[in-house]
């Protein structure tokens, strides 16, 4: 097997990739979909999150990863240091991570410490099972590494030879295992037609002989869709209870990495007829694909054909998710650089063509019935430099490139216990997200977040700082925010204040829901002290905040405007109607201001209570646990309170 492994990889070298010969527009696409991988990378086992600041990661999601690094390389977006810095970590992690079993890479994986996890980020000693079709992207993605770069097909090896494919790719097919109700291993047929080949596909390129799995005439009919003839699978979800979604994603792949061959060139053609012909139909512009989403259920499949019917989108379980349908940015991005002098691929370019953040990458696609699907992940971003990397140097395993003689033998023959075949799992169930930050903390900046994600266990994290406030002088203490599901949260702090004169100790409290992102609403109590610890909550003294965070603009990626208003209400003098502009700078360095107006004759405050207050605030901030921060703030009520405050400090997060 390890001879065999080794010949595999010996495939012709490829020539370098012209980065000149993208357009501008391809260029900026390629450096925006970076922007996810920088910001998502983890130095400590060189994986990359899945979802965005979700430390969680699967075979697939790595595979997309890996491949992602190399067009980032080839098309000069980061320097040969960096990136054997990141590939060289993410090997080592594969060469030692514990596998399922100690047979093949499990399902999910923590990807902040290379721990197997289940999908909601649980640490599971013996791990969930296997999943086929993830295994065959990540071996495609190494395999396309070797051929790149050949510096790293030692580790390449080194890493395949550790994996165990006897059950895998037994009796010409593909199974994936899982955990059966009773705590066994079930060993279960896996793969629907498109993803099915793919796989295999991928496999073939390590030796293995999958006749059945490879096969395009197996297992489907024929549907005619507006007219356009395409092929389905016939194994219905309804009976068989895996997802059948005939889905862009896994053609596309197919062709960006092997090459279109007379077998799968009418087929991934049809694709795009069919999704063309819907939109010429019904104005619907249509590239379907399996996505995760802004909102529950969080991953769904959006089909050509799905669940017995066409224009379909399903969930992981098989249930309805119909008011998810939506254009998938990678789908549209592949599709139309597979088919370039289509007048469709204009359009497909259009419509996701503001699905994205400068700073942050693409988000995940739009949705038919209107609004972004703000998801960020690590596959529409990968596939996205996939895509630009096929444009510059074509199939990334070569022009004609053909799989070394099957593997037979090459392992014992695993006995099989048939089971009902399942499709392939979404990289995170429900994914935890990165806590959010509330709006008047003068220590932390929000992290980013998924929009709608949910999570299903506590989240702590924080800060420690120092400074000087004008009013108690040198300060030094901490925040703890307690994050109890979404976006809600509880809070705690307190500061030595030792030459106040006011008392030595300073504390503060918050409680409520709080959104770090644009177009989303947000409700707390907080405060801010001065609380001593003789007041008890102090309830007085604190205020009510609801608000909404307006649409932020970005002129360009390294410069965006974030607009936010709220009514405030002080349990003492007030509520005031605030409205306040952060920009951003370079992503770190922002400058705020704000100015709020004091509702007269609702609550009476205090003799002085100011009918306008102002508040401004500059600096560095990074939000992400291990950050450093260097900021003022002064949140008012006006000058001669004596609230502002330097600070400088650093965050956690567990």
């Amino acid at each position: 097997m390890k001879t065999l492994l080794a010949a595999a990889l010996l495939s012709l070298t490829p020539a370098a990739a012209d980065a000149a010969s993208l357009s501008p527009e391809d260029l900026d696409a390629a450096r925006i979909a970076w922007r996810y991988f920088e910001r998502n990378y983890q130095p400590g086992t060189g994986l990359v999150n899945s979802v965005e600041a979700y430390a969680s990661t699967s075979a697939w999601d790595l595979g997309s990863s890996l491949i992602a690094t190399i067009a980032a390389r080839q098309l000069l977006l980061v320097d040969a240091p960096t990136f054997d810095t990141r590939i060289s970590a993410a090997l080592r992690t594969l060469e030692t991570q514990p596998l399922f079993r100690g047979t093949l890479p499990n399902k999910a994986y923590d990807a902040a410490t290379g721990a197997m996890t289940d999908y909601a980020k649980r640490p599971v000693a013996g791990g969930i099972g296997w999943s086929a079709l993830d295994i065959g992207r990540l071996a495609s993605a190494l395999h396309i590494l070797a051929r790149f770069h050949p510096e790293h097909r030692d580790a390449v090896s080194r890493v395949l030879e550790r994996w165990q494919y006897c059950d895998l790719v037994g009796a010409g097919e593909l199974h994936g295992a899982m955990i059966a109700p009773s705590g066994e291993v079930a060993i279960v047929q896996e793969g629907r037609f498109g993803y099915e080949q793919y796989a295999a596909h991928a496999l073939e390129r390590l030796g293995f002989d999958l006749p059945l799995a490879r096969r395009y005439d197996r297992f489907v009919a024929h549907e005619e869709i507006f007219g356009v003839r395409v092929r389905r699978d016939t194994r219905d979800q309804r009976t068989f209870h895996a997802v059948d979604a005939l889905a862009t994603e896994p053609w596309v792949l197919d062709t960006l990495e092997f090459g279109a061959t007379d077998e799968s060139r009418p087929l991934v053609r049809s694709m795009f007829d069919v999704q063309k012909r819907r939109w010429e139909v019904t104005g619907v512009p249509t590239a379907a694909s399996e996505d995760h989403v802004d909102r529950a259920p969080w991953f769904v499949y959006g089909g050509v054909w799905a669940a017995g019917k066409a224009w379909h989108a399903v969930t992981p379980t098989g249930s309805d998710a119909g008011e998810l349908s939506g254009v998938s940015t990678k789908a549209a991005f592949a599709l139309a650089a597979l088919h370039p002098d289509d007048p469709y691929a204009s359009v497909l370019r259009g419509t996701i063509a503001n699905a994205r953040d400068p700073q942050r990458g693409w988000f995940a696609g739009v949705y038919d019935r209107g609004g972004v699907n703000r998801a960020l992940t690590a596959n529409t971003n990968g596939v996205i430099l996939e895509t630009l990397l096929w444009k510059a140097v074509g199939p990334l395993h070569g022009v004609g490139a053909r799989p070394p003689a099957p593997a037979r033998g090459s392992c014992k023959e695993a006995s099989i216990a048939r089971g009902a075949a399942s499709e392939r799992e979404p990289a995170i169930d429900e994914p935890a997200p990165s806590p959010a930050a509330s709006r008047e903390s003068p220590f932390t900046v929000a992290p980013p977040r998924e929009r709608g994600s949910r999570r299903r266990a506590l989240r702590l994290d924080g800060s420690v700082f120092g400074g000087y406030r004008g009013a108690d002088r040198a300060t030094a203490g901490g925040v703890a925010t307690l994050w109890l599901w979404g976006s809600s949260f509880v809070r705690i702090g307190g500061e030595a204040t030792p030459h106040s004169q006011n008392g030595t100790a300073r504390l503060l409290w918050g409680i409520g829901y709080d959104d770090w992102r644009d177009n989303t609403f947000f409700m707390h109590v907080d405060n801010w002290g001065p609380v001593r610890p003789q007041d008890g909550l102090a309830i007085r003294q604190a205020e009510f905040t609801a608000g909404y965070k307006l649409p932020r603009l970005c002129l360009s990626s390294s410069f965006c405007m974030s607009p936010l208003t709220s009514v405030v209400a002080p349990f003492v003098g007030g509520p005031y109607l605030h409205a306040r502009m952060t920009v951003t700078v370079a992503r770190a360095w922002f400058v705020m201001g704000g100015i709020g107006w004091t509702v007269p004759g609702v609550i009476e405050g205090p003799l002085g209570t100011p009918d306008w207050r102002v508040v401004y605030g500059f600096g560095r901030a990074d939000w992400r646990p291990g950050g450093i921060f260097v900021t003022y703030h002064d949140w008012g009520p006006d000058s001669r309170s004596g609230n502002g405050i330097v600070a400088a400090g650093v965050n956690w997060g567990f």
